[in-house]
């Protein structure tokens, strides 16, 4: 019997009909017909935008709009933004609450929250020690301290299954990343963060286990006396790993950066240099609108980003074998 490859249309029709059962199953092997894709946000829809022949010299893209009614309008939508955890996407729509989006049997949750709206969402994670993955929400609010009006960060987790809050007093936090820079990976939460004292650039972090946060590990990039950082944006490689994009504020060189083994409790990390790029034409991702997001497939990087000249989404594809831009 001769065997083809089906159409991916017709791929994910016959995984939103199986029972959750047989998902679980094929989610823990390497699908064959599994490819990477953005999800991304345009006005009021949502898109997948999928590679095809990323081994050949002409690559291309797919663009296919998703069926999913999110129950809910964003006020505004420069804060609004989607996060993934363990094969769940979360949306977060600001003020008002979590949107849980389950792709492979199109299931679509809401959390609300209730009183406390000028909760700041962070990112989600779980108690990876438990059989059972309760998912939180890591956030923090926003408090005035003194007559002085300063600024200060009460952080809390928002339980989904309780539907309810829990503050967290640490002696010691992180510096926190912007919106859209946190990385769930194995039930806790990573995101990348600077020490002004040092000048080092380091991984933070929250282990929802133990309620503690803490600097994970340091990072591969040189002390920068001008003051002049780096560009960087962490994302899972190969789902245990992480990849770390870096772009030079001096140079504009972009280097992809990689852990060499696994990721586990242990802080004693080695990153492996996997890509640089000296390209003229590779844009610049200092001051973009919205978030990057990129993965590795072999040695070819798949980036998503604003066009410096435009301000349009495209997808940029680089490695050995191909060098294609899409808008």
């Amino acid at each position: 019997m001769a065997s083809g490859k089906l159409p991916w249309e017709l791929e994910e029709e016959i995984l939103c009909r199986l029972p959750p059962g047989s998902l679980v199953r094929l989610r823990s092997k390497s699908l064959g017909f599994a490819r990477p894709q953005f999800i991304i946000l345009a006005g009021f829809k949502i898109y997948s935008i999928g590679t095809i022949g990323l081994d050949v010299i002409d690559p291309k893209i797919e663009v296919r709009e998703l069926a999913c009614q999110f129950l809910f309008e964003a006020e505004k939508w420069a804060f609004t933004r989607i996060t993934a955890c363990n094969g769940l996407l979360f949306r977060d729509f600001w003020n008002q609450g979590v949107t849980i989006w389950n792709p492979w049997l199109r299931q679509v949750g809401w959390i609300e929250y209730k009183e406390d709206k000028d909760f700041r969402f962070c990112g989600v994670g779980y108690d990876a020690g438990k059989p059972e993955k309760g998912y939180k929400i890591f956030g923090y609010f926003n408090r005035f301290y003194d007559t002085k009006l300063k600024i200060g960060h009460r952080f809390a987790i928002f339980e989904c299954a309780s539907q309810a809050f829990k503050f967290i007093d640490s002696p010691e936090w992180p510096t926190l990343a912007g919106r859209g820079e946190y990385v769930s990976l194995n039930g806790n939460l990573y995101w990348t963060a600077y020490n002004e004292d040092t000048r080092e650039h380091f991984l933070g972090s929250f282990d929802f286990s133990t309620e503690i946060s803490m600097h994970f590990c340091l990072l591969p990039c040189a002390k920068h006396v001008s003051g002049l950082r780096d560009k960087l944006v962490l994302t899972v490689f190969k789902g245990d790993r992480f990849a770390l994009l870096k772009q030079s504020r001096i140079s504009s060189n972009t280097e992809i950066w990689v852990t060499k083994d696994k990721i586990n409790s242990s802080n004693n990390v080695v990153w492996l240099n996997l890509i640089t790029l000296s390209i003229p034409d590779f844009p610049s991702l200092f001051h973009q609108l919205s978030d990057i997001s990129y993965f590795i497939h072999d040695m070819t990087l798949i980036l998503c980003c604003d066009d410096n000249q435009t301000g349009v989404g495209c997808i940029l594809l680089r490695g050995e074998t191909c060098a294609r831009r899409f808008k």
